[in-house]
């Protein structure tokens, strides 16, 4: 039987909740018996996976003569670069599927939605959103304006309804909402594929919270300033209203550009952290992961947090609500208001250190029961053979 190759495509290689995503994924598909490789904008590389990075950045005489140009110009110079260096690749590799992840991020190198639509000449391609950047949206998130139909992809209607009628392009997503969207601003019937998480990303235990320790809370995102991440307005809050100290709590900020004016023995800035083992070690310190980001899809943080018997306390925007189940996973908030943290961190506080280690051991099974590669092989087994059949 022909063992059949897919090229995963996705803007980084593994820095940002959806690259890592994508690894996750493509390790699933390697373990179903597919060889698979991945295109990237960035120049990192990751071991065991072999990728290529392709971008539309300029040669150095290239770079002279874009001193003459205007930025226009010079945006229209890098898709063209990029897009060719694609199209060389797949004319000299063939792959059965092609699988686009996030793409957003590599915008800055050239990279377009028009790559799909070359993808799809070649093989049968399926795109997996992680966010709204797909569904015409420059943004990723889109949270204080109406959700308008534009273009799928960059694909005109009669383009679209012609890769799905001859079975070209296939849409996935991990979360009911964002199918719900797909569904209702473009017609799209979108497959549903979690995120796959191997063995060593779960904890082998529950957590637990003795009496008279500080609850401790974790937000984070690669930069704290991102407004869609609503990162500083919490922590404004919650030093505004003196919660913290009211109930003994302390949050620890994982990621850059936390502003030193909201630095204190109560809100604790950690940086970035990369490395896998000190990530999860991480969650160790912490009692709760705290998400109060304003549209979210799947979001990686809050899936590894549940799978290291990590409660989560989040606003309940976009796909969250998926994972977050008020009592089983968490709380799930309405709004961030001081009468909304006041609650919710007193609560905390008081909780029992049984009623804790409970609600850790409901994570865990959560996570376990949803997200581990054991149950999710058969469903990534049989979406494939209905996409490309042996």
């Amino acid at each position: 039987m022909k063992k059949q190759k897919i090229l995963f495509v996705h803007d980084h290689l593994f820095l940002g909740g959806a690259a890592k995503a994508a690894l996750r994924m493509r390790k699933t598909c390697q373990e179903l018996g597919y060889q698979t490789f991945s295109i990237h904008g960035d120049r990192a590389s990751i071991a065991p996976w072999p990728s290529l990075s392709i971008h539309g950045k300029p040669s150095f005489f290239g770079k002279i003569r874009g001193l003459y140009l205007c930025d226009g110009n010079k945006a229209q110079n890098r898709e063209r670069r990029a897009l060719n260096a694609f199209q060389r690749h797949l004319k000299q590799k063939q792959y059965d599927l092609i699988w686009f992840q996030n793409i957003a991020g590599a915008i800055k190198w050239g990279w377009s939605t028009s790559w799909v639509n070359e993808a799809a000449r070649h093989a049968r391609t399926i795109i997996t959103m992680h966010d709204m950047f797909y569904l015409g949206f420059e943004k990723s998130y889109a949270w204080d304006e109406p959700v308008r139909r534009t273009f799928f992809a960059g694909l005109g209607d009669k383009e679209l309804d012609e890769l799905f009628k001859t079975k070209r392009l296939f849409v996935n997503a991990p979360s009911d909402w964002l199918r719900g969207v797909a569904q209702e601003l473009y017609g799209i019937k979108a497959g549903k594929l979690l995120v796959p998480m191997a063995d060593d990303q779960f904890a082998t235990e529950a957590k637990t919270k003795p009496s008279g320790e500080p609850t401790t809370y974790l937000v984070g995102s690669d930069n704290l300033e991102d407004e869609r991440k609503n990162i500083l307005p919490l922590l404004r809050l919650a030093r505004e209203t003196g919660i913290l100290e009211r109930t003994n709590s302390k949050i620890i900020c994982l990621g850059r550009n936390l502003p030193e004016d909201l630095c204190s023995g109560r809100i604790v800035p950690l940086g970035h952290v990369e490395n896998p083992s000190d990530y999860r070690k991480l969650f160790q310190q912490v009692h709760f992961l705290l998400h109060p980001s304003l549209i979210d899809n799947f979001p990686l943080i809050i899936q590894d947090s549940l799978a290291l018997g990590c409660p989560v306390v989040a606003l309940d925007r976009g796909g969250v609500a998926e994972s977050v189940r008020n009592g089983i996973t968490g709380r799930l908030l309405s709004e961030m208001t001081r009468e909304t943290l006041k609650m919710v961190f007193t609560a905390n506080a008081q909780m029992t250190p049984d009623s804790y280690n409970q609600l850790s051991q409901s994570c865990l099974s959560f996570a376990q029961s949803n997200y581990s590669e054991e149950s999710l092989k058969p469903v990534y087994a049989n979406y494939l053979l209905g996409v490309c059949p042996n």
